[in-house]
């Protein structure tokens, strides 16, 4: 009999227990709590923001893991970390199945080393952070978010710092930083609003832009040309800090930027200054390199910047559609003997 390992965490609890359903296909389940001290959101967040800045062999390693997958075929982790030690014990792993589309949770050079494909589900997010980056972009631009503010404390005052370039998005430039499953949800929607939009993906191919009716650019013709600005790389040695002084140097005083991907693509302390220093118009974040903010973080009195905590990809039913694409994923494996989605160099 075949073992599938389940790890449970904070934030989908019991709901891992739907993997149940493949023991039609022979398999034991066995479930493994991970880190059960974690009991309020703020916890979780600190402990999956270390793991995915500083790897997941930044994290106590959790035994009861590493014992449950001693003989696991594959395991599946939602938002957990999966340790180097775990990988290497396990006996008999062919996948570590991570049911997001980063896969920070694992080490893939030890899982190269170990031959365990590390399997994800990319795009399960598209929908929830292409639609709430809009938002994001409507109410900085829109001064949504400051106008409710102070009408929570009975001013109705409309006298906003950037109430000279209030922008609609209609007939204005809208650079996109990346344009892969979210950015190209992003520049469907943008064109629909009548907007002009640059990309900037390297990895894409000028011609697979202009089908989509964008115009491709160099990263300084972008930073150039923009309104607003909008960020949809993954984040890793390459990408990381790729928009810092020189890149807001040549951006418009009255851009616009928005984060909704990653904290660490944009050097902070560039993006204070150019806020301070009023280089650029203002920004709208999401993703933050400490969370929550610290006490006295100048982002709480910046007037030209809109805060959310971290929820571009909140939705009521994310788990649903998360849960569904594994178990499809796994399906096809089981009933072809191929994985799809396998994203460390030991393919097939």
């Amino acid at each position: 009999m075949k073992k599938m390992v389940v790890i449970i965490d904070y934030v989908a609890g019991e709901k891992m227990r739907q993997f149940q359903e493949f023991e039609k296909y022979g398999f034991q389940i066995e479930y493994v709590y991970d880190h059960p001290e974690i009991q309020n959101h703020d916890a979780f967040s600190n402990m999956f923001l270390q793991f995915e800045k500083h790897g997941p062999d930044s994290l106590p390693v959790n035994e009861d893991m590493v014992k449950a997958m001693e003989d696991a075929d594959i395991v599946v982790s939602h938002l957990s970390a999966v340790s180097s030690k775990a990988l290497r014990q396990a006996k008999n792993l062919d996948a570590v199945c991570i049911m997001r589309s980063g896969v920070e949770n694992v080490d893939l050079k030890t899982a190269d080393e170990c031959g365990v494909k590390i399997v994800n589900i990319p795009g399960r997010l598209a929908v929830p952070v292409s639609e709430f980056t809009i938002g994001m972009m409507i109410a900085e631009m829109k001064n949504i978010a400051r106008s409710h503010n102070r009408i929570r404390n009975h001013n109705f005052e409309v006298d906003f710092v950037n109430n000279s370039y209030s922008w609609n998005l209609a007939g204005k430039a809208v650079g996109l930083i990346g344009c892969g499953l979210v950015g190209s949800r992003v520049a469907k929607i943008l064109k629909a609003f009548d907007a002009e939009v640059l990309v900037f993906d390297p990895y894409l191919g000028a011609e697979k832009i202009r089908e989509m009716g964008c115009e491709p650019v160099e990263l300084d013709e972008l930073c150039e040309r923009s309104d607003v600005i909008s960020v949809h790389y993954r984040l890793t040695d390459e990408t990381k800090g790729m928009i810092g002084a020189e890149q807001f140097a040549k951006m418009k005083p009255t851009c616009c930027l928005i984060n909704t991907a990653r904290a660490g693509l944009v050097e902070e302390q560039a993006l204070i200054d150019a806020l301070t220093q009023r280089k650029i118009g203002g920004a709208a974040l999401d993703v933050f390199h400490q969370e929550p903010l610290p006490e006295g973080h100048p982002f709480y009195t910046l007037e030209n910047v809109t805060l959310t905590a971290h929820l571009a990809g909140t939705s009521a039913d994310i788990f649903d559609v998360s849960y569904r694409m594994m178990r499809d994923t796994i399906t096809s494996y089981l009933e072809s003997g191929t994985w799809s989605h396998v994203v460390n160099m030991r393919q097939g």
